[in-house]
């Protein structure tokens, strides 16, 4: 299979790192994902297919109780990056 590289900083690799790990996939397999679906608006419309991504949200949570988790995941993921942390989603 064919590889592709690419250059990034060291916050970046730890901030792909634990979005990826939200996700529960692996860098690679997030990327490719992220790529496919971008290049071809898969995840704009909702469909289901081998390239949708997200954050894993465990069953039998509250709508609130998963904006909380989302924003914190990506409150995380922005003070990797030395970016200000959002407040709501």
């Amino acid at each position: 299979m064919p590889t592709i590289s690419a250059n990034v900083t060291k916050k970046e690799l730890d901030a792909i790192r634990e979005y990826s790990n939200a996700c529960g996939e692996t860098m690679s397999n997030l990327i490719r994902k992220c790529l496919i679906s971008e290049a071809v608006f898969k995840n704009f419309y909702g469909d289901a297919n081998d390239y949708n991504f997200g954050i894993e949200i465990p069953d039998g949570i509250s709508g609130e109780e998963e904006d909380k988790m989302v924003l914190s995941t990506y409150n995380k993921i922005r003070r990797i990056l030395g970016l200000e942390e959002q407040i709501e989603i």
